[in-house]
């Protein structure tokens, strides 16, 4: 089900990708909540989680791989990290994947 709405937030155009890019829409304000893949480097990881606790944006430390977050997304090239903006059932999603770490 999670992948069913992830696909649908990516349709809209709610998703974007990349450690960069999600760095800057944390940056931003735009970012209501980051998946961080579980094959992240030790670096992505600490750069991601220290950027989404300085500006308290939930951040979703996934059971996904990176290849498989990617394929959820419909990427061709793995995928580390994906900022949720806001666009799209992006609720279900944070909802989901709530109940999946309780």
């Amino acid at each position: 089900m999670t992948a069913n709405l992830i696909g649908l937030c990516r349709a809209a155009g709610g998703i974007t990708m990349g450690t960069d890019a999600v760095l800057d829409e944390v940056r931003h304000g735009r970012a209501k909540f980051v998946l961080l893949a579980s094959d992240a480097s030790d670096r992505t990881r600490k750069q991601i989680t220290d950027k989404c606790n300085f500006y308290h944006v939930k951040l979703f430390d996934s059971t996904y791989t990176s290849a498989a977050l990617a394929d959820m997304l419909g990427k061709r090239s793995c995928c580390v990290a994906a900022a949720f903006t806001g666009k799209g059932p992006w609720k279900g999603v944070c909802q989901a994947l709530d109940g999946q770490t309780a």
